[in-house]
């Protein structure tokens, strides 16, 4: 008589989506449809809600204007300056290790937003020390708001140094290229060498999948302290207030991570292509290379900083007058331009390149 062991006991056949090396394993194009289909059932869920808090036809129902305004509050998030910053450097970082990530976006703004659906039940079902630790006065939002700095400039600034050391040997190729223009240079030319690099990618060499930054998302989502999600939570606890369907008011956080999920994943995706089409034919696309992947060093390391000057200056105490500035640096409208700024890059890049063939071929 056979014994059956705990490996045998164990699910054979599971869907290969729900594994890490079964995603990685994937066709990437497989992987994108995936990360569109969990975006579009987050869509799905958070319309569904808002249909029935209107068919209810109760007093204090959700309204289709306070759904709008999670909406565009969500899409907006979705293109702050640390959010931009945090999916492009983490994109480069993997893409310099060698792996194509469909869902770095979407894995970072699930997490993210993760707390904002938590927190939103926690407010409808009546919690009262939710809204202790909204309260910025208390010693509860005080500190996860130092944690959810500490972890999101952390991480900004170790990341950027690791992508240091891809810029680091993107210029020494730069350098042998103008010594001799018909160097050829092998596959994966770009990827970081030497003890320098190691130095410099060692602290996150442990953050290999999307997995991994949707805990820094989660993570760095726990100060509360952007406008867009207090401005949320206010919208759903005065619909509470008013009395409208407890099921109907979770259409407002669903539709928040619904928008916030569309434009992360979006901007993942696209700086995934921009940063693999620098890593194809280095020789040629080496300034295009160094261009991307020095402004995206240089936001993270702006980010970063500005947090640890603001758990300084706030936390500590410290208010030296260069600290004080970087705290108070505005970035509202930065993110915007930072996104813009990759796209025109991108666009002119893939014009120039197809008119080079273009001329070529002539």
């Amino acid at each position: 008589m056979s014994r059956t062991t705990a490996a045998d006991a164990r699910p054979r056949h599971r869907h290969p989506l729900l594994t890490t090396e079964g995603r990685a394993a994937q066709p990437f194009g497989r992987r994108v449809r995936a990360a569109f289909v969990a975006i579009a059932v987050l869509h799905v869920v958070g319309l569904g809600l808002l249909g029935y808090g209107v068919v209810s036809g109760a007093v204090g129902a959700v309204t289709v204007g306070a759904a709008a305004f999670a909406y565009f509050r969500g899409l907006v998030h979705s293109f702050d300056f640390d959010h931009i910053s945090m999916i492009d450097n983490s994109t480069r970082k993997f893409v310099a290790e060698g792996r194509d990530p469909a869902s770095v976006g979407l894995a970072f703004s699930l997490g993210h937003s993760s707390v904002v659906v938590a927190t939103g039940v926690l407010v409808i079902a009546g919690a009262g020390f939710v809204r202790v630790a909204l309260d910025e006065s208390t010693g509860a939002a005080r500190v996860l708001g130092f944690v959810g700095l500490a972890v999101s400039g952390l991480y900004l600034l170790l990341v950027a140094v690791a992508n240091l050391a891809t810029f680091r040997q993107a210029f020494r190729l730069r350098r042998a290229l103008r010594a001799d223009p018909g160097l050829v240079l092998p596959p994966g030319a770009l990827s970081p060498r030497g003890p320098a690099a190691r130095i410099m990618t060692a602290p996150l060499r442990r953050v290999r999948h999307p997995r991994h930054v949707y805990v820094v998302g989660l993570l760095f989502a726990l100060g509360f302290d952007t406008s867009s999600q207090i401005g949320l939570l206010m919208v759903t606890a005065g619909t509470a207030l008013a009395g409208a369907p407890a099921a109907s008011l979770l259409c407002l956080p669903f539709l928040f991570t619904a928008a916030m999920t569309l434009g992360d994943t979006s901007n993942g995706l696209m700086m995934l292509r921009l940063y693999r089409t620098a890593d194809e034919d280095p020789a040629r696309k080496i300034d295009y290379n160094l261009l991307i992947t020095g402004v995206s060093i240089a936001s993270g390391l702006l980010v970063g900083a500005v947090a640890v000057a603001t758990l300084l200056t706030e936390a500590l105490g410290w208010r030296p007058a260069l600290l004080e500035a970087l705290a108070a640096t505005d970035t509202t409208h930065a993110g915007f331009w930072l996104a813009g700024f990759f796209a025109l890059v991108g666009l002119s890049a893939l014009l120039l390149w197809r008119r080079g063939r273009g001329s070529r071929s002539a």
